[in-house]
């Protein structure tokens, strides 16, 4: 998958020195957000250094989209991780295809009545009529007479018989930003719960793919899933994501940029943000 770089020098060197510009911003708001965090009290504090690490984040998310835009480095793989130094600090961003994810918007419902089944833990019966409703969601016309679809996976929100436990449970697994999406997965880009959902919830066996897909010799067996829930292609959405440590009581931040390949009219930078996220996770302590 090779971005479009048909724009002239002269727009590449004005989007880097706009890059260079964001990187450098981000570095004022790191270094104002620690010294703040040192006059707070702890409760107050910890917010400020999710603050902290989320512009952090950001930052490196920049530096590898600098790297994967402006260098002869395209994305060859459905899934990949460099290390990038900011603030004294170097931390590994990963960059996935997003078709790694379960499109909502062109998903068959057999492959989402899986996602609720297996993620949201419904009864095949309740899995298969929440994945019915959740295309004739999708299919309802808008104002100009075109499928509406979703526009985020809130929407999802939307459809009858949805709830925000379930949603909270599927969230992660799911994407409504693919430009070329074909409704199939990208196993060698999904995550390990998305590998679960595609096996029908054996969890073993989603690990053991995940761990072995990048294998030179064995490889991925792709002969556990569906052949018409998964796909080999590259998308030109992306998804990049780092993980940073918060504090020393196991809380650590989980930044994502979903971007589209294409040059944005608008900036003039050679990417299009579809959308930026972030959950908090704390590693359990242990006994």
């Amino acid at each position: 998958m090779k971005p479009n770089r048909s724009h002239p020098h002269s727009s590449r060197g004005l989007a880097l020195i706009a890059v260079l510009w964001m990187v450098a911003a981000m570095g004022l708001i790191v270094t104002g957000v620690v010294k703040a965090v040192r006059t707070e009290t702890s409760s107050s504090g910890q917010q400020r250094q999710a603050l902290q690490a989320q512009s952090q984040a950001d930052a490196l998310i920049l530096l590898a989209l600098q790297s994967l835009y402006f260098q002869p480095n395209p994305v060859t793989q459905p899934s990949q991780s460099a290390n990038f130094e900011f603030a004294g600090q170097r931390h590994a961003v990963q960059v996935s295809t997003l078709n790694g994810l379960i499109d909502i918007n062109n998903a068959p419902p057999e492959l989402l009545a899986q996602l609720y089944a297996v993620a949201g833990g419904l009864t095949n019966d309740a899995a298969l009529a929440l994945a019915q409703s959740t295309v004739k969601t999708r299919e309802i016309p808008n104002a100009k007479a075109v499928q509406a679809k979703f526009d985020a996976p809130e929407d999802l929100l939307r459809v009858p018989g949805m709830t925000y436990d379930l949603y909270a449970m599927i969230r992660a697994l799911v994407t409504a930003d693919l430009k070329d999406g074909s409704g199939r997965v990208n196993p060698l880009a999904a995550p390990v719960s998305v590998l679960q959902v595609l096996t029908g919830g054996d969890a073993a066996k989603a690990a053991a793919l995940y761990a072995n897909r990048n294998t030179p010799l064995t490889g991925m067996d792709t002969t556990a899933f569906n052949p018409s829930h998964i796909e080999n292609n590259l998308s030109t959405s992306l998804r990049l994501q780092v993980e940073l440590p918060i504090n020393a009581q196991g809380l650590s931040l989980t930044r994502a940029w979903d971007v589209f390949g294409m040059e944005d009219p608008r900036t003039g930078l050679p990417w299009r943000i579809l959308g930026k996220s972030h959950t908090l996770t704390k590693t359990p302590a242990e006994n």
